[in-house]
């Protein structure tokens, strides 16, 4: 047997590693921390990571406690604790991988204010002008979710004391064009249009609350209790809206699917239901919601006609051992649930609120 070769010779090989099988080893990592650190062993594998970049699957989101800015991946259980630049700020809200945090808009620290943040790359994107998104009585600031889109766009959805089957109140911050509607879903099932207009409120540089939205589907099941609906643009460009019902009884009966998916007719004004996601996965919370798609031939950690959810149920995490559960994973094919959330979070009872989308 001839003898083993010198570490150096080794280590020459492991360097030239061809840019195709760093690829595949590239897409056997679900988790963006990982690859980062295959990226970081040396300069040749940080070029091949690069070079692999735009032909490897996506990676899974982390799941994230806004009140303690924990966030955690998926399914490895890392847990990673996202500061702010700001010593004077906390998270409020997450959406993509933009966090809306609330802190001290004035040297003095006596004006508050709202203020996006992404804490990977430390980019800032300030809110002026926020004060009339203030509950009139508690003080608080009352936007329950946002959305950042192209054009310096924030649009947020603003809570309010009207009934659950109302149109939903909208604001927009920083307003630029937007060739489109903002679409709202109430409790019931209602599905609303609101109208954007080129730079409104631009001149006062500071969140306009949108005029009533259109009814554009009335909702078929106006039932309320033990449900959560979700809205979210499929991969396709489709407007979905995924029913989770939580409720005692169906909750815990495995025959009856716990989840149903419907596609917006905006033409006939309905909501055609759906059979099957296809090959995406969908990650619902109630601040942030996402379809991604994936290969119909991958089979490892990022299958097709799954979802993933994030909600603050009536179960916490500690019953994820059970696999009933109000976060997990739900596996459309066969009805079943597979919980998402590791020891750490379960054991000290931290709750998974939000995903957050971390982007290489």
């Amino acid at each position: 047997m001839p003898p083993p070769p010198e570490s150096s010779s080794w280590s020459s090989l492991w360097s030239d590693l061809p840019p195709e099988l760093a690829g595949l080893v590239l897409g056997r990592f679900c988790s963006l921390a990982d690859r980062v650190r295959f990226g970081c062993v040396c300069r040749h594998w940080r070029h091949a990571s690069q070079q692999q970049a735009p032909l490897l699957p996506p990676v899974l989101p982390w799941t994230i406690n806004t009140d303690t800015s924990q966030a955690q991946t998926i399914p490895d259980g890392e847990v990673h604790r996202l500061r702010s630049i700001s010593k004077h700020a906390f998270c409020w809200r997450s959406s993509e991988d933009w966090l809306l945090m609330i802190g001290f808009a004035s040297s003095n620290h006596t004006e508050v204010g709202l203020f996006l943040e992404n804490p990977l790359s430390g980019a800032t994107f300030p809110l002026p002008g926020t004060d009339n998104l203030r509950h009139p009585d508690a003080g608080l600031y009352c936007v329950t979710k946002f959305i950042v889109c192209p054009g310096n766009l924030v649009v947020a959805r603003v809570l309010s004391a009207m009934p659950t089957n109302r149109d939903p109140q909208v604001a927009c911050c920083r307003p630029a064009f937007l060739d489109g509607n903002i679409y709202a879903i109430t409790e019931g099932g209602d599905l609303f249009a609101h109208e954007v207009s080129d730079g409104r409120g631009a001149e006062e540089n500071k969140p306009v609350l949108l005029s009533p939205g259109k009814l554009a589907i009335k909702g078929s099941d106006p039932s309320c209790y033990g449900v959560r609906r979700f809205l979210v643009v499929s991969c396709g460009g489709k407007l979905l809206m995924i029913k989770w019902k939580y409720g005692w009884g169906s909750y815990y009966d495995d025959d009856t699917p716990a989840f149903e998916m419907f596609e917006a007719d905006l033409q006939m004004s309905r909501w055609a239901q759906l059979s099957s996601i296809g090959d995406q996965v969908l990650f619902l919370s109630q601040t942030c919601s996402k379809a991604i798609p994936v290969s119909p031939n991958h089979d490892d950690y990022l299958c097709g006609n799954r979802i993933y959810f994030l909600d603050r149920a009536i179960y916490g995490p500690k019953k994820c051992c059970s696999g009933k559960t109000s976060c997990g994973m739900y596996d459309l094919r066969n009805n079943t649930y597979h919980p998402i959330v590791s020891d750490v979070f379960r054991d000290n009872d931290i709750q998974a609120k939000s995903w957050f989308f971390p982007h290489e």
